[in-house]
């Protein structure tokens, strides 16, 4: 028996008045979505323990059966296993975020959607102006990058996500506790070296959002995680565009399988080594995305108990605040995932799929939530009783539900 896990950030929500009165999922035309769910089985799942907050990096250890809080450690050590950087013990990486602000709120949490040469450009000039610090700026995508913190005690330290400091005043929401200072430094200084940048100019003459602030989130430094096929006796493969689940995969020792020629990210000074670069490509579209996850899903099907596939899509527009987008976005998962594949796992016969939101994320706030989510779970062992297409309230009327999200795996296993 094998075994394939899709994860899609934030496919379930709530009912929106521009949708009519549907959540997204019920909104969006999914036929072989619907297809696969009333011939499987339905419930909800808590991915988010109860008095965690609900990020990303705590449902995704629950759900590979983890208890989250010994590894919490913050996403930007997990991004930086990603991109092949071992932190020494007294490093720590953050998130560093480019932003639009206005007035001293954030407005746009991805500065307008800079491009991959945008985002580069501006990393060098920060880059340029803190050249005799301790700190190291390593490159990412577009508005997404990391910094690399050496020799500054962090412990107790408290930052906020972006996603939930939006149009709030960014002075009352920055770093606080031991270490706090370093980052500010760079939040209060980086305005006036992006507001001289020509790629700012630029896109202020084009009337399109500036990368004129930035955020500093997620700090996380080294920590031992199990290694997952021994804890679970499987062998395991991530597939994804996201440098959290791939670094969380490096952290367990669960395979990273690179969804087409995904971009690689570099730190542009140099000054520490990728262990496993790639070459550099540029951003595929959303179904090009989505098409080379699925790829790559059938060919890690043959040599994989276990086969993990992540799509972040729909999480994106929630953050946009754009229903119509994260409907699209489903839409186009079933049109170039599901579809394709359910006929390939159709004649494999012995797959076993489970399909299920990492955790639910709003449009109508643009943040997340840590309620439960749907899931779907179909293949061999598993037995269909309600022919209940997947949504948000047909998952609840089954009466079936995990509380505790660790137990999915042995699930996935054993069957419903």
């Amino acid at each position: 028996m094998r075994y394939l896990l899709v994860l899609i950030d934030g496919l379930a929500d709530t009912p929106l008045k521009e949708l009519g009165g549907k959540t997204p999922l019920e909104a969006a035309t999914t036929p072989t979505l619907d297809k696969i769910a009333t011939s499987g089985r339905l419930g909800t799942i808590r991915t988010i323990p109860r008095n965690e907050p609900p990020e990303t990096l705590a449902a995704l250890f629950t759900l590979l059966g983890y208890p989250p809080g010994p590894y919490l450690t913050g996403r930007g050590y997990y991004e930086a296993l990603a991109m092949g950087l071992m932190l020494s013990e007294e490093e720590w990486c953050f998130r560093l975020q480019f932003v639009t602000a206005v007035d001293g709120k954030i407005v746009d949490t991805r500065a307008g959607g800079l491009s991959e040469q945008e985002g580069r450009e501006l990393l060098k000039a920060l880059e340029l102006h803190f050249k005799q610090t301790r700190m190291r700026f390593v490159q990412g995508r577009g508005h997404s990058h990391l910094m690399v913190v050496d020799g500054v005690n962090f412990n107790g330290l408290t930052t906020v996500s972006p996603f939930n400091v939006v149009n709030l005043p960014m002075k009352e929401h920055m770093p606080e506790g031991p270490g706090a200072e370093t980052l500010a430094k760079v939040i209060n200084e980086a305005p006036a070296v992006l507001a001289k940048h020509e790629v700012n100019r630029v896109r202020v003459d084009l009337k399109q959002n500036p990368a004129n602030g930035v955020w500093l989130w997620g700090g996380g430094t080294s920590v031992d995680v199990p290694g997952f096929q021994k804890t679970f006796g499987l062998d395991a493969a991530m597939i994804s565009y996201s440098d959290l689940f791939r670094g969380v995969a490096v952290a367990t020792g669960i395979r990273v399988i690179n969804p087409g020629d995904s971009p690689f990210v570099r730190e542009p000074s140099g000054r520490m080594a990728a262990v496993n670069p790639d070459k550099e490509a540029s951003k595929a579209t959303e179904t090009e995305e989505i098409s080379k996850v699925r790829e790559s899903v059938v060919d890690a099907l043959a040599g994989n108990n276990l086969v993990i596939a992540h799509f972040g899509l729909p999480d994106d527009y929630s953050h946009q605040g754009d229903a119509q987008g994260k409907v699209r976005s489903i839409e186009l998962i079933d049109k170039h995932f599901f579809k394709p594949l359910h006929k390939t796992l159709t004649e494999l016969a012995d797959v076993r799929l489970t399909v299920v939101p990492t955790l639910m994320s709003r449009v109508e706030t643009r943040q997340h939530d840590d309620r439960p989510v749907p899931f779907l779970m179909w293949g061999q062992g598993v037995e269909s009783r309600w022919n209940l297409t997947l949504t948000e309230t047909n998952a609840g009327d089954t009466g079936i539900k995990i509380d505790d999200g660790t137990r999915l795996i042995d699930y996935i296993m054993n069957g419903l």
